[in-house]
């Protein structure tokens, strides 16, 4: 059997609240978490604020007591262990730095608290800040240090301590917007070098895409879909997965015929398109969602067809009702069936030659059959 850095089997966590007229009401922060994270991950919890995201790690890092369920760290049940005996070290959005010491100081901490040598523990902190490039600052106050600066101290005093895993909730959250997106790749690269897992909180769709092997979408206490980034980009399996991470457009519709993997949909115009169905799904017809992301949509007017790919596409008419030129593309927003507006994206390769789209007129938009995906009901 495979023994994960990190396991969740079943976990459940209840908080007590109050309800008008209901006395013991119980609010379920995570409700049957079933996770496998495997040794030297970096592995996101990504959702809104309030999905669960941040009482899931807690209750890793021992600050919460599971309601049930296990927690197992390298094939170990840690849900009784206090938070202190676990092999496990948490940085959080508030570094948290004593301020009238200086880095060395902070970094060394932890170390001299479990009475490690002198000497051992002095060697163990110039290494954790040279992995964070800050020996140079080592005599410095937190004050005297920038954001990001700040941020690799808390690292750094984290990663002293050697932990199996590192547990990250929202850590670039303070940062401005250039220094996060900075932070993103020093933290990847930090993470590889030194081979640890870390499992790291988010509810930024970009930050999880950009550093994590594996993302874990959260809503609701629930893991709704768990892959790598483009595996969850281009496979969303339900409504709330597909319109969180990115742009989507939602197309409703008939299943009335199933086939291998795929599935054929009637749209309110009666037009039959090809989609791709998730790989449990089970329903033979139906009302069902589809997913078209807007920069797989192309755009022509009516009459230039000719113009379009030659390979098996899907095909919708419409009317254009507006068009915005943004730098590296052209949005097109196309009203379908008297209601309906879709959102098309074009990247203005050479712009010069686009068609000339007026408001108003008749257009298709088209986009390959692997392009649409049929979601399952949230």
């Amino acid at each position: 059997m495979a023994v994960y850095d990190i396991e969740l089997r079943h976990l459940v966590k209840e908080f007590g609240g109050a309800e008008r007229g209901k006395r013991g009401y119980q609010v379920r922060a995570v409700d049957d978490v079933n996770l496998q994270i495997e040794q030297g991950e970096f592995f996101a919890l990504l959702g809104p604020s309030g999905c669960g995201k941040t009482t899931t790690l807690r209750m890793i890092a021992g600050f919460e007591h599971p309601t049930s369920g296990e927690i197992l760290i390298s094939g170990r049940p840690v849900q009784n262990i206090p938070a202190f005996h676990r092999p496990v070290n948490t940085v959080f959005q508030d570094y948290a730095l004593f301020p009238h010491m200086t880095v060395f100081q902070n970094v060394l901490f932890g170390l001299r608290m479990e009475g490690t040598p002198r000497t051992v523990a002095a060697q163990r902190v110039e290494e954790a800040l040279d992995m964070v490039k800050l020996g140079h600052l080592a005599q410095r106050k937190p004050s005297q240090l920038s954001g990001g600066q700040q941020q690799r101290v808390a690292l750094a005093r984290a990663l002293v301590k050697r932990p199996a895993v590192l547990l990250l909730d929202e850590p670039l959250g303070a940062l401005d917007l250039k220094l996060r997106k900075e932070m993103q790749l020093e933290l990847k690269t930090m993470q590889q070098r030194v081979g640890i897992t870390f499992i790291f909180v988010t509810h930024d769709q970009e930050e999880a895409m950009t550093m994590a092997n594996r993302i874990a979408v959260m809503h609701n206490g629930k893991v709704l879909q768990m892959g790598t980034a483009r595996q969850i980009y281009e496979h969303p399996g339900t409504r709330f997965v597909a319109d969180f991470i990115g742009e989507t457009n939602f197309i409703e519709g008939d299943l009335v015929a199933r086939q291998a993997g795929a599935g054929t949909v009637k749209l309110p115009d009666a037009t039959l398109i090809e989609a791709q169905l998730p790989p449990d799904w089970s329903a033979d017809s139906g009302t069902v969602t589809l997913a078209v992301r807007p920069e797989r949509m192309g755009i022509v007017p009516e009459g230039e067809e000719a113009d379009m790919p030659k390979m098996p596409l899907s095909v919708l008419t419409g009317m254009l009702v507006e068009m915005n030129y943004i730098g590296t593309d052209t949005r097109y927003t196309v009203r379908l069936f008297d209601r309906l507006d879709i959102a098309v994206r074009e990247q203005n390769v050479d712009y010069e030659e686009n068609y000339d789209f007026r408001v108003g007129q008749t257009v298709k938009i088209f986009f390959p059959l692997a392009s649409a995906s049929i979601l399952h009901r949230d």
